[in-house]
């Protein structure tokens, strides 16, 4: 009967989270369409070099601890107030170090304009810094609160979108929108934990804590930046191969690629927490992960073949003629969803288990061949080329995980995984 109220718990939780990632992608898909429209290839292309600059220097905010936060408020939830202020704290001074390294990076390599873009969109990592609190609804298994935030803060940032199309206002002002979605997601999770009886003046900074956070962390923060580094290469490298045009076509095309990958990330968060408690059943946490696994696998594939057919119809549909190269970038990107589902469940599973030093290897060496292949095809092939190299690279870093870290175990898991019964167990498992 415990097992069942926690299975529900964890299903409605999953639910909330996936209402919250949906409208996320509607809006994508909607809004995004219009304001990529509306700029153009070339504009569209510098506001997604600045989000790729900025990005690359974000995990010195996050200082990798998402993950790690989640599992010590479930651990150690008498220690909430300290573990959610110590990280505040530290996320806060990493903002303002990424706001002042990625602009200085910008400024040495770009254009006036260029440089303030990147500084408008460094902005939001600042505020991002004060949505600890959103790691204390993941830990209590309450993903509706984050849903209901971030719908709200969709909503409101597509009408001023809208509004800014309406009244043809310049690129700077889209840039902004960041800041605007930032500092509203800010305000209405504060609102929502308060309402949750918690408060923030409780909130207390510990060097205890920020050593045991920092100690934990210290593997992810290296892995994450180099992860960033050959994500966001690509990008960075097309603009200085060729120009912002092309940028603008990759950069639509991967955008609607990318779309799905809330996918992982949303059952994860919701489903992690439920494995990690079972680790005093080894037997039923190793068939749980599986069964995680497989719907990773299952719900790629079905994806990336739907994508690869109907993608030179939808893409020419939602972007029309000024995307001409984006067709065929997303049809060749869109692979990439299925190493990203799987590795996403097995880098979270990693953190959970402790093991994130393992992680920093993956990553260096994803990042050294992701690099290699986008200068070596990118010249040859242009876009195109960095499509391909962020497929092969994602292909090459899962079967180096899977043969490099516990083998025999991690290649049964995923053979495992491959069996479509797997999901027909979860349907029976669900229903009863």
């Amino acid at each position: 009967m415990v097992e069942v109220k926690a299975s529900k718990k964890y299903i409605v939780n999953t639910s909330w989270i996936l209402v919250e990632k949906l409208s996320r992608i509607i809006s994508g898909i909607l809004v995004g369409i219009l304001v990529a429209r509306y700029l153009g290839p070339e504009q569209f292309g510098m506001i997604s070099y600045a989000l790729s600059v900025v990005a690359i220097f974000t995990i010195f905010s996050s200082l990798g601890m998402d993950s790690i936060i989640v599992r010590e408020l479930i651990t150690r939830n008498k220690h909430k107030n300290e573990i959610l202020g110590t990280s505040f704290y530290l996320r806060l001074i990493g903002a303002i170090v990424v706001v002042v390294v990625a602009t200085f990076y910008s400024s040495i390599r770009d254009d006036a304009q260029n440089t303030y873009i990147v500084f408008l969109v460094s902005l939001s990592v600042v505020l991002q810094a004060f949505t600890v609190v959103d790691f204390y609804f993941q830990s209590q298994v309450l993903g509706k609160y984050t849903a209901i935030n971030q719908v709200i803060t969709l909503v409101l940032s597509s009408i001023v979108k809208l509004l800014l199309i309406y009244f043809n206002k310049p690129i700077e002002y889209f840039a902004s929108m960041v800041v605007l979605e930032a500092a509203l997601t800010l305000i209405n999770q504060f609102w929502f934990y308060k309402t949750n009886g918690q408060h923030i003046n409780k909130w207390k900074f510990s060097w205890i804590e920020a050593k045991i956070l920092l100690g934990h962390s210290w593997p992810i923060i290296v892995s994450g930046f180099v992860m960033m580094v050959y994500q966001k290469m690509d990008q960075i490298l097309i603009k200085r191969f060729l120009d912002l045009n092309a940028l603008g076509n990759y950069a639509a095309a991967v955008r609607i690629s990318e779309a799905s990958f809330f996918i992982p990330v949303a059952i994860c968060a919701a489903i992690l927490p439920g494995i990690i408690n079972n680790r005093d059943n080894k037997e039923l946490q190793y068939k749980r992960l599986t069964q995680l696994y497989s719907i990773m696998l299952w719900s790629s594939f079905i994806i990336c073949i739907g994508g690869y057919f109907l993608g030179d119809y939808v893409i020419t549909f939602l972007y029309k003629e000024k995307y001409y190269l984006s067709p065929q970038i997303f049809k060749i990107h869109i692979w990439s969803t299925i190493p990203i589902f799987y590795g996403t469940a097995w880098g979270m599973w990693m953190v959970a288990e402790n093991k994130q030093k393992y992680l920093i290897f993956f990553q260096l060496l994803s990042m050294v061949i992701a690099i290699l292949l986008n200068i070596k095809l990118i010249p040859v092939f242009g876009a195109i080329g960095a499509a391909y190299s962020i497929l092969i690279t994602y292909l090459i870093s899962t079967i180096n995980c899977l043969t490099f870290y516990k083998p025999k175990q991690s290649w049964a898991l995923f053979l495992k995984a491959l069996n479509p019964l797997n999901i027909i167990d979860i349907v029976k498992y669900l229903k009863h």
